[in-house]
């Protein structure tokens, strides 16, 4: 049996989960399926992405962003976007 659910992403991220299906010629849904799968069989594994260095370093870096300027507090994308554009 198939359960629908509903799920909000920001702007930014749903375009790049459609430009990514669109480019691989399957659906939003079908693309969030295995990108699920993937994350749960790692999980199964033993492998957590916040163990992997790479991940750990960008959530060291949210975080002491978020330290030093609390942000909007709604969506922590447009407030990376916002200092992206300012460092530019």
């Amino acid at each position: 049996m198939t359960k629908k659910v509903m799920v909000s992403f920001p702007d930014e991220f749903l375009k790049e989960v459609d430009r990514i299906a669109d480019e691989e010629l399957r659906s939003r849904s079908e693309l969030i399926r295995e990108a699920l799968r993937y994350y749960m069989g790692a999980r199964q594994r033993g492998v957590h992405p916040g163990d992997l260095p790479h991940v750990r370093a960008a959530v060291e870096s949210m975080n002491a962003l978020a330290q030093a300027v609390p942000g909007t507090g709604e969506d922590s994308a447009e407030d990376v976007r916002y200092w992206r554009e300012r460092r530019r």
